[in-house]
């Protein structure tokens, strides 16, 4: 298969998996001017996408474009056997969102499209997560209560918790993707992570998924 064929049924496939646990809203988040055209880090085959689903009682928002099959594939044999970098990121919201532009506007999506972002510019991003399980980091923390804030406003994320509400992998075009599920961190947590390393950070994931903060929420307590 050619890389357009590629595109198609890895683009059908991501659907399907997302219409078999919800409705898909009909619209897709994009970009009136690509990103990566001024200086944003750059998507595997240039689109950049987000979507949502809509569950009985709560809302998923994803990456749609993360796993996209490289745009040169039929020239680069070393990119024939990855669909982009190999994940999808997703949060979930229990927050009621009847349609797209409320999505768009929502705190969580400013989350996940930052954490988008980051991916995009670190392509090893899937071995970190198979060599670490989780993987932490900062964004901007704004619109967020001050718990989960920084001294400079920036707020802790933890890539890799599992869910129930979605599989950790599904087959595409290529290969095997992940669905890497993106969480906020308290100030305290993000802050027990860094003194405690990895140890600290599988610590706090655990706390996270016992008590099911794999959920975005601005209402929750610190686990530490």
């Amino acid at each position: 298969m050619n890389y357009e064929e590629h595109f198609k049924i890895s683009c059908e496939k991501r659907e399907d998996y997302w219409k078999s646990i919800g409705k898909l809203f009909p619209d897709v988040i994009g970009n009136m001017i690509n990103p990566s055209f001024m200086g944003g880090p750059r998507w595997p085959c240039l689109r950049q996408a987000h979507i949502g689903v809509q569950l009985h009682d709560k809302i998923i928002i994803s990456s749609d474009g993360l796993s996209d099959p490289y745009d040169d594939y039929d020239a680069n044999t070393e990119n024939q056997s990855y669909n982009g970098i190999g994940i999808e990121l997703y949060a979930i919201s229990e927050n009621k969102y009847n349609n797209i532009q409320e999505i768009i506007d929502s705190w969580e999506f400013n989350i996940l499209r930052q954490v988008s972002s980051m991916a995009a510019s670190n392509p090893n991003i899937s071995y970190m997560l198979n060599d670490y399980g989780y993987i932490s980091s900062t964004i901007n923390g704004i619109d967020l209560p001050s718990k989960f804030l920084g001294v400079n406003g920036e707020t802790g994320v933890l890539l890799g918790l599992k869910t129930n509400e979605v599989l950790d992998k599904i087959k595409l075009s290529i290969e095997e993707i992940s669905l890497v599920n993106v969480a906020i961190l308290t100030k305290r947590e993000l802050d027990y992570i860094i003194e405690n390393g990895a140890k600290g950070r599988t610590e706090v994931a655990n706390k996270l998924t016992e008590q099911g903060y794999y959920k975005l929420s601005k209402d929750r307590e610190s686990v530490i």
